[in-house]
């Protein structure tokens, strides 16, 4: 496992603050929370509702991937497109 350093964490945060209208209020918890172990899973609802999280994972390499999604009964066309555009960002990090 690995865990994000404080740059890292804050953009993660920046996209789904941006893109999928989490909380800035809870940036803090998620930033100490992913320096300190690999937190796999996050919940931050915003516009994916109450499903919407962020999901973690590091290669054998140490290497973390990331990407948002929601509840599958929850999923719009909207909200689609919001994850497509949070995960392309997510990428690119």
């Amino acid at each position: 496992m690995r865990t994000m350093t404080d740059k890292q964490a804050n953009a993660v945060y920046d996209v789904l603050v941006q893109e999928c209208g989490a909380a800035e209020s809870y940036r803090g918890d998620f930033v100490a929370d992913q320096t300190k172990e690999e937190i796999r899973e996050w919940r931050f609802g915003g516009r994916l509702g109450f499903g919407g999280k962020l999901w973690v994972q590091s290669d054998w390499t140490g290497k973390l991937s990331m990407a948002v999604a929601c509840y599958s009964e929850d999923m719009t066309a909207e909200r689609q497109a919001i994850i497509f555009k949070a995960n392309e960002r997510l990428k690119a990090l």
